[in-house]
């Protein structure tokens, strides 16, 4: 099972980014205030209710949701320290966004930006990220599944057709 091995390695890696030593640093900025430290523990230990919940396929009341919500955004308001850990764990979430992409169109082929749904301005950003992840190489194009169907209430554009993406 060498990919078992590759992802082990893959996790050293990112263990090594700035971004984990920075959320790292402020974890233990918040364990430095006694008060701040209680109730991120507490927000934590109702976060890995819901993701625990999540994981046994059900599905999370909307009440518990919402309250999470709100204990965090309390949090934020409250602790700088919580606040300041929250932006660096959003910086660490684009860089496993960044992995996760770049696994996937490893497996299923990547769309060029061109085939994207967005204004140019975005499509030239999309460009730049699909050509670092691709590695500068040339890889098999995106097929969409048979079957494939858009979450409900997903809006396309006007005359927009989803097949001609990926010809």
């Amino acid at each position: 099972m060498e990919y078992i091995q590759k992802a082990r390695e893959l996790g050293e890696a990112l263990l090594n980014t700035p971004e984990v030593s920075k959320l790292k640093a402020a974890e233990a900025e918040i364990n430095q205030d006694p008060e701040a430290a209680k109730a991120f523990e507490e927000y934590q230990g109702k976060e890995r209710s819901l993701v625990t919940a999540q994981m046994f396929s059900k599905v999370p009341s909307e009440k518990d949701s919402l309250a999470l919500i709100d204990l965090k955004m309390r949090l934020i308001r409250k602790y700088p320290s919580i606040r300041n850990f929250f932006t660096l764990q959003q910086d660490f979430e684009r860089v496993m966004a960044t992995v996760n992409l770049t696994i996937t169109t490893t497996i299923y082929g990547m769309p060029s930006a061109e085939q994207l749904p967005f204004p140019q301005e975005l499509k030239n950003l999309a460009q730049q990220l699909l050509d670092n992840i691709g590695g500068g190489k040339e890889g098999t194009a995106m097929k969409i599944p048979e079957g494939f169907k858009l979450p409900e209430g997903f809006k396309l554009p006007e005359n927009f057709n989803l097949n001609d993406l990926f010809k």
